[in-house]
């Protein structure tokens, strides 16, 4: 045990010196190309800016102001200055990288590498308005000369660590390893240990209570996501299934022309049902991951509640039902986005598993300060056995009637979702046959 963890400090020092060298070398290498890079297109810009305005202006004028070499390439590629003097000698630039990109995009840069001098340089080039390109260019140092220029100082680093980690482990080592040993992992708590110890311990016991907690929490949610998957693929495949057989007769022409204008509207209208499903699970999903975004602000129930009654005005037509508000504005500070689809969800239920001509009241009130809404309505009620299930993904209690009625099943899953996001809490209480009742309470608003 001494002699591995004395192995283990001497090693952890050479990889952490290591490392360390490694790490700078690269993060000031790469710190030092972007500056330079970053200088040398800031000149570039200027320049060009500058030949734009004074066409005949020599280049001359910038050769002492920059240690970059300035190179100007005319439309066809061919060298009309160079900083260095050696224009007459260049070849043509036209097929150079950079070159290349800055005519066809007004930029270009490149980076080329010399092995001989252990030398790179960096060209950046701008097009100018004649379509002539100015170039400029500068030698920087490869990461290989980077890390070599450290190499030294790291290695004296290394060797005075190694040496006092020598030293320093024969006696760190014999203090550490017996109340190590004696440590019971699985009881942590039972060890006679001293009281540096003790936070550790603390730490392992709650690592073991949160690793059990963790194994049932992914079981629990492995089970979820099969459900889940299991019901999502079931919920699609029905109006996938009617749409691909409403098409196919369509294609194969074996629809007449006056009922051409129904099959259409069936298609249409299941298309509609696969997006509103497709749009209820991201919202879930948004909830689930806690990535909702959007800023919270005042929001007046009273007035929500009137807009969703506007909104359900042709549903509430169509069923024969009547929408009732009672209550007094009463305002709470939420997400009105999240507050819309909870309540529009649970009142559009309430329509749409209503009788003819049955009502749904709506009540806001601020009930022992706390903001609340209550949704009445005479439809066909909640069975004992569905109480606990009705806010699960896609269940529906009225399973005969559920291909007739237009809806993802995910309303009340988004309704306890925005409920628990603005922490409040769910009261249902239902009568078969009879009507439900929907009691939503928020928490007292901080003064």
């Amino acid at each position: 045990m001494k002699r591995k963890i004395f192995q283990s400090m001497v090693l952890i020092s050479f990889a952490a010196v290591l490392i360390t060298t490694i790490l700078v070398s690269f993060i000031t290498y790469f710190q030092y190309t972007k500056q330079v890079e970053i200088g040398i297109q800031n000149e570039a810009a200027y320049m060009a800016t500058s030949l734009n305005l004074h066409d005949k202006q020599d280049l001359d004028e910038y050769k002492d102001l920059t240690v970059s070499r300035i190179t100007w390439i005319d439309a066809s590629g061919n060298v009309i200055y160079d900083s260095a003097g050696e224009e007459s000698a260049m070849e043509n630039h036209k097929d150079r990288k950079e070159i290349k990109e800055a005519m066809r995009s007004g930029s270009g840069e490149d980076t080329r590498f010399s092995e001989t001098l252990n030398m790179q340089t960096y060209y950046y080039a701008m097009r100018l308005n004649d379509g002539s390109v100015v170039r400029l260019s500068r030698e920087t140092r490869t990461i290989a000369r980077q890390v070599w220029e450290l190499l030294p100082p790291a290695v004296v680093l290394l060797i005075a660590i190694l040496v006092l980690e020598v030293i320093l482990s024969k006696v760190i080592t014999s203090r550490i390893v017996k109340p190590i040993n004696q440590i019971d992992l699985l009881h942590p708590k039972q060890n006679q240990t001293y009281s540096e110890l003790t936070p550790l311990l603390d730490r392992i016991e709650q690592q073991n209570i949160d690793i059990q907690n963790q194994i049932k929490e992914i079981k629990e949610a492995e089970n979820m996501r099969k459900e889940f998957s299991a019901n999502v693929s079931h919920e699609l495949k029905t109006p996938l299934t009617t749409i691909s057989g409403y098409a196919e007769l369509m294609k194969d022409g074996m629809v007449r022309p006056e009922d051409m204008e129904r099959f259409s509207g069936t298609i249409y209208k299941e298309a509609r049902r696969l997006i509103a499903m497709i749009e209820d699970i991201i919202k879930l999903s948004r909830l689930d991951e806690n990535q909702v975004e959007l800023e919270k602000k005042e929001v007046d129930l009273y007035e929500l509640i009137f807009q969703i009654k506007s909104d359900l005005g042709h549903k509430l037509e169509k069923e024969s039902v009547t929408f009732h508000i009672r209550g007094v504005h009463t305002k709470i500070c939420g997400v009105y986005q999240i507050l819309y689809e909870m309540f529009f969800n649970i009142c559009e239920n309430a329509v749409k598993y209503n009788h003819p001509k049955g009502e749904v009241v709506v009540t806001i009130a601020a009930m022992n300060d706390q903001p609340t809404i209550v949704v009445e309505d005479t439809g066909i009620g909640i069975p004992k056995d569905d109480m606990d299930r009705i806010f699960e993904r896609f269940y529906r209690v009225d399973k005969s009637h559920s291909n007739q009625k237009e809806g993802s099943g995910l309303g009340l899953s988004i309704v306890k979702h925005g409920a628990k996001y603005h922490h409040a809490s769910i009261d249902v209480k239902s009568e078969l046959g009879k009507g439900t009742k929907i009691t939503i309470i928020f928490p007292k608003e901080e003064s």
